[in-house]
């Protein structure tokens, strides 16, 4: 059964495959999959092994604990029924995340991302050359999203 972890590298992977303009079947013929089997993978209803997980982090050019960044910590049951706190696979303050604030953090920061202005946005935005004028802009939409 599919987990909050799960759901959690599907959006990881779609976004990575968004970022690199892969389609579902240019993911799935790199794979060796179907593209049905990659939309699974996505939305999390199907587990991903750790080695094909290992063989699209080789084709999508990253490192396979990309897929679960931003999960700030997780637990690992011990056989006495006790749970041992791990690292993070990022740099930052470790803390306990509960599947409702996970939830929460993939539907906003995660889903933006995914979103096709933001890679749209994010390019028009460092094609600024001039810093000054970067950060006035920055400044400007910080602005505009805290008012009413």
């Amino acid at each position: 059964m599919a987990s909050s972890v799960d759901v959690h590298v599907g959006r990881r992977i779609r976004l990575l495959r968004g970022l690199r303009k892969f389609s579902q079947e240019k993911l799935a013929k790199a794979l060796g999959i179907t593209f049905q089997q990659v939309q699974k993978y996505e939305r999390g209803t199907n587990r991903i092994g750790a080695g094909r997980l290992y063989e699209m982090a080789k084709i999508l050019g990253v490192p396979v604990g990309f897929f679960f960044d931003e999960l700030d910590s997780f637990t690992l049951p011990l056989e006495v029924g006790l749970q041992e706190e791990q690292a993070p696979f990022q740099k930052g303050e470790a803390s306990k995340t509960s599947d409702v604030s996970l939830k929460a953090k993939e539907g906003s920061e995660i889903e933006l991302l995914m979103m096709p202005e933001t890679l749209e946005l994010a390019k028009a935005y460092y094609s600024i050359k001039d810093e000054r004028h970067r950060q006035k802009l920055l400044d400007f939409i910080r602005d505009i999203a805290r008012s009413p």
